[in-house]
Protein backbone atom coordinates (compact mmCIF):
# COMPACT_ATOMS: atom_id res chain seq x y z
CA UNK A 1 0.00 0.00 0.00
CA UNK A 2 2.99 2.40 1.11
CA UNK A 3 4.56 1.56 -1.95
CA UNK A 4 1.58 3.08 -4.18
CA UNK A 5 1.99 6.44 -2.70
CA UNK A 6 5.58 6.51 -2.78
CA UNK A 7 5.53 5.67 -6.70
CA UNK A 8 3.02 8.76 -7.25
CA UNK A 9 5.25 11.31 -5.23
CA UNK A 10 8.49 10.00 -6.78
CA UNK A 11 8.11 8.91 -9.91
CA UNK A 12 4.71 10.98 -11.15
CA UNK A 13 6.51 14.28 -8.78
CA UNK A 14 2.70 14.71 -7.37
CA UNK A 15 2.80 15.97 -3.67
CA UNK A 16 1.18 13.14 -1.94
CA UNK A 17 -0.20 9.34 -3.01
CA UNK A 18 -3.76 8.74 -3.92
CA UNK A 19 -3.95 6.92 -0.77
CA UNK A 20 -2.54 9.88 1.21
CA UNK A 21 -5.36 12.14 -0.71
CA UNK A 22 -8.10 10.17 0.33
CA UNK A 23 -7.10 10.87 3.61
CA UNK A 24 -6.61 14.30 3.24
CA UNK A 25 -10.12 14.99 1.78
CA UNK A 26 -11.59 12.36 4.22
CA UNK A 27 -13.00 8.21 3.25
CA UNK A 28 -15.87 9.09 4.21
CA UNK A 29 -16.45 11.76 1.56
CA UNK A 30 -14.82 10.00 -0.71
CA UNK A 31 -17.72 7.43 -0.55
CA UNK A 32 -20.40 9.93 -0.98
CA UNK A 33 -18.45 10.85 -3.95
CA UNK A 34 -18.39 7.39 -5.78
CA UNK A 35 -22.12 6.53 -4.61
CA UNK A 36 -23.54 10.36 -6.16
CA UNK A 37 -21.21 9.28 -9.42
CA UNK A 38 -22.72 5.62 -9.28
CA UNK A 39 -26.19 6.78 -8.46
CA UNK A 40 -26.41 9.55 -11.27
CA UNK A 41 -24.86 7.30 -14.14
CA UNK A 42 -25.98 4.31 -13.37
CA UNK A 43 -22.47 3.00 -13.85
CA UNK A 44 -21.27 0.02 -11.58
CA UNK A 45 -17.31 1.17 -12.41
CA UNK A 46 -18.39 3.90 -9.94
CA UNK A 47 -19.40 1.59 -6.93
CA UNK A 48 -17.39 2.06 -4.08
CA UNK A 49 -15.15 -0.68 -2.98
CA UNK A 50 -16.13 -3.13 -0.39
CA UNK A 51 -12.51 -1.78 1.74
CA UNK A 52 -13.87 2.03 1.60
CA UNK A 53 -17.31 0.94 2.21
CA UNK A 54 -15.83 -0.99 5.47
CA UNK A 55 -13.18 1.66 7.25
CA UNK A 56 -15.85 4.66 6.94
CA UNK A 57 -18.48 1.68 8.13
CA UNK A 58 -15.81 1.36 11.22
CA UNK A 59 -15.01 5.02 11.71
CA UNK A 60 -11.85 5.34 10.05
CA UNK A 61 -11.99 8.77 7.83
CA UNK A 62 -8.68 9.70 7.35
CA UNK A 63 -7.13 12.68 8.93
CA UNK A 64 -10.41 14.42 10.14
CA UNK A 65 -10.15 11.28 12.91
CA UNK A 66 -6.60 10.42 13.10
CA UNK A 67 -7.03 6.98 11.36
CA UNK A 68 -7.38 5.62 7.78
CA UNK A 69 -4.81 4.38 4.97
CA UNK A 70 -2.53 5.92 7.34
CA UNK A 71 -2.30 6.87 11.29
CA UNK A 72 -2.20 10.24 12.12
CA UNK A 73 -0.82 11.84 15.15
CA UNK A 74 -1.44 15.79 15.97
CA UNK A 75 1.47 17.69 15.41
CA UNK A 76 3.52 15.04 13.64
CA UNK A 77 4.17 15.11 9.97
CA UNK A 78 5.15 11.81 10.13
CA UNK A 79 3.50 9.14 7.63
CA UNK A 80 2.57 5.86 9.18
CA UNK A 81 0.65 2.99 7.84
CA UNK A 82 -2.57 2.22 9.64
CA UNK A 83 -2.09 -0.75 11.91
CA UNK A 84 -4.57 -3.27 9.48
CA UNK A 85 -1.74 -2.12 6.44
CA UNK A 86 1.01 -3.60 7.75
Amino acid sequence: MEEIDTVMKLGMAHPMGPLQLADFIGLDVCLSILRVLQDGFGNPKYAPCPLLVNMVAAGQLGVKNGEGFYTYTPGSKELVVAERFR
